[in-house]
């Protein structure tokens, strides 16, 4: 059997640090699904805070948008309307505990912070300050940190 020369061994490993790669960044999904949810986010936050008569029937359709997400996320047809072409296992990149915290901590970060300016300048309507901060974060911030948290469950 033939030995691979260093360049093909290096060649090698550089295509299947691509193709991990590829696969990490198109878990992601399309970027018109983290701006919709950023703006549903907002929007939600808005119409919760300004009409509290509507929020049971606002709550009632979340559910119904959620839920068909989530069936439409787990079937082929529903992944490629949403963007998704590949859809990561859970057994494939085990997620450690720290990562799990790390998703729920931000978000919780951002309504600590959000509280604390409302508190110390007295401010009214915090839930929509609330929701504007968080669905900035979902538009912007939030396909980066999913992709550093794939890249990082990678290494583990």
């Amino acid at each position: 059997m033939n030995e691979p020369t260093p360049d093909e061994a290096a060649a090698a490993l550089r295509a299947v640090r691509e193709g991990r790669e590829r696969v990490i960044k198109s878990a992601l999904g399309a970027r018109w699904v983290w701006v919709a949810s950023g703006v549903l986010v907002i929007f939600y936050c808005t119409v919760n805070d300004l009409f509290h008569t509507a929020a049971p029937w606002l709550n009632l359709g979340v559910v119904a948008v959620l839920l068909l997400l989530a069936v439409g996320g787990r079937t082929r047809v529903g992944s490629s309307l949403l963007g998704r072409s590949v859809v990561v296992s859970d057994r494939s990149l085990p997620v450690a505990l720290k990562w799990r915290l790390l998703r729920v901590g931000v978000i919780f970060g951002i309504a600590i912070g959000v509280a604390l300016i409302m508190l110390l300048f007295h401010l009214p309507h915090g839930e929509i300050y609330y929701g504007a901060v968080a669905g900035l974060y979902v538009i912007f911030l939030g396909p980066r940190l999913q992709l550093w948290l794939l890249r990082q469950q990678d290494k583990d």
